[in-house]
């Protein structure tokens, strides 16, 4: 099982989106609802992390990621999951 450590390990990217991850394998991104944070899924890193690459995501003005200028749509969600997935060089996921 995962510890800690391995939940603790956190990223950024460039456009100030906060993200956790751990483990190696078949990736899988963990999105959460309105109102919570990457935060959430926790025991589900906790159990997946020895077989998978497991990725969860602080949404648009959740969590450490903030909120646009704009006021944001269903698809500036959408494409803010696309930019992660770019940034860590990913193509498919499962979700």
């Amino acid at each position: 099982m995962a510890d800690a450590s391995t939940w603790a390990r956190q990223g950024t990217t460039f456009d100030g989106t906060c993200f956790i991850r751990a483990g190696a394998g078949t990736p899988v991104l963990f999105i959460h609802g309105v109102g919570m944070n990457a935060a959430i899924w926790q025991p589900q890193f906790e159990r997946m992390a020895d077989s998978f690459d497991v990725i969860a995501i602080d949404m648009l003005g959740h969590g450490q990621s903030p909120l646009p200028p704009q006021h944001p749509e269903l698809a500036d969600y959408g494409d803010q999951a696309i930019r992660l997935l770019d940034h860590l060089g990913l193509d498919r996921v499962s979700v």
